[in-house]
């Protein structure tokens, strides 16, 4: 009897009036048959439940949902030609909702180990089905990956594949501190409650491994374990890979702080490197400044890939099919994720405001005026040399016009205006309307994904427009301008040290 695979999101009908339909079709195993499931209230008592084929090996899931920790599993009752679940008063939200994720990861790991029909025609099929043991952190254990490797999508669209990850609703922040006796104490402490801090006041929506340790300090075996663990954990490597991956490594002692999500590996969390010597080296300001900085990128692609209405992550097809035609292009010609002064400029942006919510004693103000004056000194230098200084430059050719190939005049321009310009830029758009401050920390990121499946290879610039009202184009036109004018009238338009300090969003 062929046995049905449940890629099951369950969706009750008394929190779902008005939700698209959700195709659960596979592309992991075709000759499966796949269940749809329906939705129903039963208008008699209220209580919710689940139909699905009869055919269903209910003795492969109750057992598997079990194991992962769920008590008090509503028995399934047979009724007619299906088999139905029900979900009395005494089953809540919470409880549901774990329903759900353990059902789907028992539905992953069944189709991963399932065999064929004809073991004879599709041995080699099956064989690398079930040498993915994919899901290889459950406990949620600091310093290793989630998945072993990018796990099957629960649906796909024409223009996306969409994951719901095992560790979802549990997400943390691990701080991994390598020769932690050779770190200062304060440091460790500064670390783990500004990355508190920010994330209740943005939100984690993907699980963290931070490191934090002295470059130019810690031996070499702690180094090299630190790019062997980073290989594990973040590039779906295979065993016999992860050495000669080590060795690929940037060298040490000169690494400046990183952070972000990988477009293809979601599915284990976001990664940040902190390094002792930005602490010492940028003063107490400007390191807490580069610390909220690093937070933010993994915040901005923790949402960047997450569809909220279903509460599933997703990977444009474009990139997955040709990365070295699209998210990876040696010399790219237009943009596929977002402009660099949006990726570099929001977190630089969000940086010293919530430097300054975490300590009210850091001067935001002096930090932005900073930035500004490098920002003018770029266009100014350039206009020196007959070369005219737009945002535009920004959006993913920075690195032409700060290289000898600048096609403005083949002069390369100062570097960083990505940065500098970026968080100008964003700062402008704030001074438009104060509703801009949360559409620039949080909604911006929120809506990418919709907006780019609806419109591959334009969801930024659709997204931009549609929440500041405005064309790029325009934008472009006006904040160029505003850049040329009086560094007076520049600062006028920034906050007070006061008014940062007690800004905040709703998540």
């Amino acid at each position: 009897m062929k046995k049905a695979i449940l890629l099951v999101f369950l969706l009750f009908a008394a929190c779902s009036s008005g939700s698209e339909n959700i195709d659960t079709s596979s592309s992991e195993i075709e000759s499966e048959e796949v269940a749809e499931i329906k939705p129903e209230e039963d208008s008699s008592n209220g209580v919710r439940f689940l139909e699905f084929p009869g055919d269903t090996d209910i003795d492969y899931f109750f057992p598997c949902i079990d194991q992962k920790g769920l008590n008090a599993i509503p028995a399934p009752q047979q009724i007619n030609d299906k088999i139905r679940i029900e979900f009395d008063e005494g089953y809540d939200q919470e409880y549901i909702d774990s329903f759900e994720v353990a059902f789907n990861e028992c539905a992953e790991e069944q189709g991963s180990s399932n065999v064929a029909t004809d073991e004879s025609e599709n041995t080699e099929s099956n064989e690398k089905q079930t040498s993915k043991n994919i899901e290889v952190n459950q406990n949620l254990e600091c310093k290793k990956a989630f998945y072993s490797d990018r796990p099957q999508p629960l649906k796909e669209d024409g223009a996306f594949l969409y994951y719901k990850y095992y560790w979802q609703g549990q997400e943390k922040i691990c701080y991994n501190y390598y020769e932690a006796e050779i770190i200062d104490d304060d440091l460790e402490n500064q670390v783990k409650l500004l990355f508190n801090g920010i994330s209740e006041e943005l939100g984690l929506y993907v699980p963290i491994n931070l490191t934090l340790v002295d470059q130019n300090r810690a031996s070499s075996d702690t180094l090299r374990q630190i790019n062997i663990d980073d290989c594990k954990i973040y590039d779906f490597r295979r065993a016999e890979d992860i050495e000669e991956c080590a060795d690929m490594q940037d060298a040490w002692g000169n690494r400046f702080a990183a952070a972000g999500v990988g477009w293809s590996s979601t599915a284990n969390g976001g990664n940040v490197a902190l390094f002792v010597d930005n602490w010492e080296n940028y003063g107490y300001q400007d390191a807490i400044k580069v610390f909220a900085h690093e937070y933010f990128h993994v915040h901005q692609h923790g949402l960047l890939y997450y569809f909220e209405d279903e509460k599933l992550f997703g990977i444009p097809k474009a990139w997955l099919n040709d990365p070295e035609g699209t998210i990876f292009k040696d010399q790219p010609t237009k943009t596929y994720k977002m402009p660099g002064w949006i990726e570099e400029g929001g977190a630089e942006f969000a940086g010293p405001i919530l430097a300054t919510q975490y300590d009210n004693s850091i001067d935001a103000r002096k930090l932005f005026e900073a930035s500004l004056d490098e920002a003018k000194g770029v266009i100014s230098t350039a206009a020196s040399n007959g070369d005219t200084v737009s945002l535009r430059d920004y959006e993913f050719a920075g690195y032409l016009y700060e290289s000898e190939d600048n096609p403005n005049n083949g002069i390369a321009r100062e570097f960083a205006y990505q940065y500098t310009g970026g968080q100008w830029a964003h700062l402008y758009l704030w001074s438009l309307d104060d509703a801009n401050y949360e559409k620039l920390m949080i909604e911006y990121y929120r809506n990418w994904a919709e907006n780019e499946s609806k419109n591959p290879g334009e969801g930024w610039r659709t997204t931009f427009e549609d929440l500041f009202d405005m064309t790029i184009d325009d934008f472009y036109r006006d904040f160029d301008a505003f850049m040329l004018k009086d560094k007076s009238v520049q600062m006028s338009i920034l906050p007070s040290n006061e008014e940062m300090q007690n800004r905040r969003v709703s998540k």
